[in-house]
């Protein structure tokens, strides 16, 4: 009897925690219930087309800040927001040229620009000189005469190895940077009476004065990678690879009668020449050297051939091929032409692979549909291109 009503009691208080809780928890729900409203109608709030006191004109819609434009109202196919015009890369200012854009171009150029192009442009920033992809030198007679939208477009969409600024620059800061860029440039090739009657210094004075190497201010070639040895353009201040003799004597004598032009290393007080060289022989595309070593050593066994046709003169387009390649192909294909597959294709055997007449087909009219587009260079004559397949077909 004694165990049966123990049995009942624990029964009992069973139940009634159970009343508890159940009462408990219908409290929570009525309270959070009571405290969800959909419609949140206790809240402060503007009703589209209605009235309201709070703003003074009794408006509950706000006027538009000025100068507001829609989404696909923009001016996106102008040549302030592209560059472009008539579909090709136009030149001059979208606004007027004052000393405070081109403060405002510096302090962007500084911000943005310096790690690669350096302070003055000359393609050596800081991480360029520690391994990354060769940037582009404001001072090469490429860029002195590219028009400014070419300056907007790399800004905007990218450019090689480059990649665009378009989400971290402004419209108005990229024209800005654009000038200032054109103030770098004058800065280096400016006439004493663009300066007014002041004293005119040099990129190579100033470094000379600051105890920088004489070869601080030459083209940038980049070192060349295990196993492979590449032709090397001499300057003023660099000293040319060793070369066997007779095929020195034949450098030196074709380039005393036909000047090749400006090399890409600057000496001081001279302005760096144009990328495009001429040659007095140039050598079909299709009948392109089979490599360095065969160029060479032809060279060498024809030394003394009187014949202009000789096989020797196909040395000297090498050395036209390796200068137009530099200044033109390098920035995107690198030195080492190897590119950076999948955006830029390597181009190491390409002469093999698609043959000459398509790369002159690309070189000329460019490929605008590739991902990132190639740029054309009219610049360039089909002599030059020539120079270019002969180089790459000797750097295999």
């Amino acid at each position: 009897m004694r165990a049966m009503e123990t049995g009942m009691t624990a029964l009992g208080m069973t139940r009634t925690a159970a009343r508890r809780t159940a009462a408990t928890l219908g409290c929570l729900s009525v309270l959070m219930l009571a405290g969800c409203r959909q419609d949140m109608q206790n809240q402060p709030k503007f009703y589209p087309q209605r009235g309201t006191d709070f703003y003074a004109d009794g408006r509950s819609v706000r006027p538009q800040v000025t100068n507001t434009v829609a989404r696909g109202q923009e001016d996106v196919g102008s040549y302030f927001r592209t560059g472009m015009m008539n579909g090709a890369e136009g030149d001059g200012l979208p606004m007027p040229l004052t000393p405070e854009l081109i403060a405002r171009g510096q302090q962007n150029y500084n911000v943005y620009c310096t790690a690669c192009h350096s302070r003055v442009g000359n393609g050596r920033g800081m991480i360029v000189m520690r391994g990354y992809h060769a940037a582009g030198n404001f001072h090469t007679e490429r860029l002195r005469n590219a028009p400014m939208g070419h300056f907007y477009s790399v800004i905007a969409n990218g450019y090689g190895a480059m990649p665009d600024y378009a989400g971290q620059i402004i419209p108005e800061d990229r024209w800005a940077i654009v000038a200032y860029i054109r103030a770098l440039q004058l800065s280096q090739h400016a006439t004493t009476a663009d300066a007014g009657g002041a004293l005119i210094e040099k990129l190579e004075t100033v470094a000379e004065h600051e105890g920088l190497p004489a070869h601080f201010l030459d083209e940038w070639v980049l070192p060349p990678t295990a196993g492979e040895t590449k032709y090397t353009m001499p300057s003023a201040s660099m000293s040319p690879a060793p070369m066997p003799a007779a095929a020195a004597a034949v450098t030196m004598s074709n380039t005393a009668a036909t000047p090749l032009g400006t090399p890409l290393g600057t000496t001081k007080g001279t302005a760096k020449a144009d990328s495009r060289a001429t040659a007095p022989t140039a050598v079909p595309a299709t009948k392109a050297a089979a490599g360095k070593t065969a160029a060479i050593a032809a060279a060498e066994a024809s030394a003394s051939a009187p014949s202009k046709s000789a096989p020797h003169a196909s040395l000297v387009d090498l050395v036209a091929g390796q200068r137009t390649y530099m200044a033109n192909c390098s920035p995107c294909h690198q030195a080492n032409h190897e590119g950076m597959p999948p955006m830029i294709p390597s181009l190491v055997g390409i002469v093999g692979r698609v043959g000459a007449a398509h790369i002159h087909s690309v070189v000329t009219a460019g490929i605008p549909t590739g991902k990132p587009a190639m740029p054309a260079f009219p610049q360039l004559s089909s002599v030059d291109v020539d120079h270019v397949i002969e180089f790459l077909s000797a750097s295999k």
